[in-house]
Order: structure tokens, then sequence, then C-alpha cells
């Protein structure tokens, strides 16, 4: 308490992280369902299903290397972090425009999941940069000396407590 300015994440960003696990998970079992029922009624072209499957799997991976970083970010109030989630959120938003304009077949279910998608990852992108803005704004630097002095004053203060329980 006493050895840096500490504020508290943002909580809105950690609770549209947790909301969009859940919702990936969702729009995972959803878009794989949705496949197999393309799979056996429409015709793809060679190759573009499996093509289309395999960025499933890999968008569900990026999105789960996202929220791991994003959530680990803001709780632990690390920038670095913060910026590793922004830029696996930028494939993500590529990944999900891919499922809206891209694909061989766009049905409307499929437009309305990754247009949820996508508005929650830019959501989540945008407050990733202003928390990572309040950070930098609100979290000084301390020396070692500044950090000995706090240090000191921690601890007069907390045998001080003491002696007087």
């Amino acid at each position: 308490m006493f050895l840096t300015v500490t504020d508290p994440s943002s909580i809105a960003l950690q609770i549209l992280l947790h909301v969009n696990i859940h919702y990936t998970i969702l729009w995972f079992i959803l878009e794989i369902l949705l496949y197999i029922f393309k799979y056996y009624n429409l015709p793809y072209a060679m190759n573009a299903f499996g093509t289309e499957m395999a960025i499933i799997f890999m968008l569900c991976l990026n999105e789960y290397i996202r929220q791991f970083f994003g959530m680990k970010g803001n709780l632990r109030l690390n920038n670095v972090f913060l910026i590793i989630s922004i830029l696996y959120g930028f494939f993500s938003i590529i990944g999900f425009i891919f499922f809206l304009v891209l694909q061989s077949y766009a049905q409307r279910v499929e437009i309305i999941l990754s247009s949820i998608g996508l508005a929650l990852i830019t959501v989540e992108i945008l407050l990733s940069i202003i928390t990572i803005i309040l950070n930098k704004r609100l979290m000084p630097v301390l020396s070692d000396s500044e950090k000995l002095v706090r240090l000191n004053k921690a601890r007069k203060q907390f045998e001080s407590s003491i002696k007087n329980e």
C-alpha cells in the first residue's frame, strides 16, 4: 500500500472479458453445429469447408489467448499484457469480419453471432486502451530511495499500530 500508488483494475473490462469467455464457447458450439448443417445441405468448393473449420478453431484459440492476457493485464495492472491483448484483439476482429463477409455461405444466425462477437471485442479494446492510459497516468515510477522511504514509513506505522492495540 505504501510502496506504490494502487488503482483498482477496470471492473467493466473484467466483466466484459468474463462474459466474452462464455460467449466464445457459445459461438464455437453454434458455429460447429451450423457448419455440420451446411456440410450436409450446401455444396462446398474443394478445401473451402476444411479451411473455414480451421479458421473457427484458430479464432477460438486466438480468443482464449486474448482473454487470458486481457484478464491478467487488467488484474495485475500490467500494460504489456493489455497491449498483447489488444494486438490479439485485432486478429480476432479480422476473424469475425471473415465470418461476417468472406465465408462461403453466411447465414443470418452467423451474421448475428459474429456481429455480437465483433462488438464485444471492440468495446474490450476501447476499455483496454482507457485502462492503459489510466495506469500510465496514475502509477508513478518510484526510485529505490523513494521505495525505502515509503517502506520505513510503513514499518513505523505498523509498529505504532501494534503498540496501540
